[in-house]
């Protein structure tokens, strides 16, 4: 089986799109994914399936929450092979909740990533945005909404801390 991370777009942030994390995992187990294990209350979730998981924590979030948002679903190994190629790395040591990845649906066109680079605290690699925000991520113009709509992708953004504990978590499934 394949162990997966899901990372759920828009979800409990502030008053809007409550989704509480022990009923997200009893309605996935419902949806036939049990053992769904969940980190933080920002939409992590990590389990072991043969089948594509994306589209069943769509259907999930849809019927169960109302909520109608993309889920971004990388494997394991993708997730080790992401923070392997950690373009700042320097930053995720120094700073890991300022060093960020946005996780996009699609792969983006090659015209915006070009031009998105022109940022020297911006890299793109696969379906995969690096940012480091350096001084702080409130208020920086370069943030996850910006460079979904320049590349005209839907994304959900991690930062590093979170990251390398989903790591540390998929590894004990």
């Amino acid at each position: 089986m394949t162990v997966w991370i899901a990372l759920l777009r828009a979800v409990n942030l502030g008053a809007r799109n409550k989704v509480p994390m022990a009923a997200l995992r009893e309605r996935l187990a419902e949806a036939g994914l049990p053992g769904a294990r969940t980190l933080l209350q920002s939409g992590n979730v990590v389990l072991r399936s043969d089948d594509e998981i994306g589209p069943v924590i769509r259907d999930v979030l849809r019927a169960g929450f109302g909520l109608d948002e993309p889920v971004m679903v990388r494997s394991r190994d993708r997730l080790r092979e992401i923070l392997a190629a950690n373009p700042f790395p320097e930053a995720a040591a120094e700073r890991p909740v300022l060093m960020r990845v946005v996780f996009l649906a699609e792969h983006p066109s090659p015209d915006r990533v070009k031009r998105l680079e022109e940022h020297d605290d911006i890299r793109v690699r696969d379906r995969e945005v690096y940012i480091d925000y350096r001084t702080g991520v409130h208020g920086n113009p370069l943030n996850a909404a910006m460079i979904s709509r320049r590349l005209a992708l839907h994304g959900t953004e991690r930062n590093w801390a979170t990251l390398t504990k989903l790591a540390e978590l998929a590894e004990t499934l």
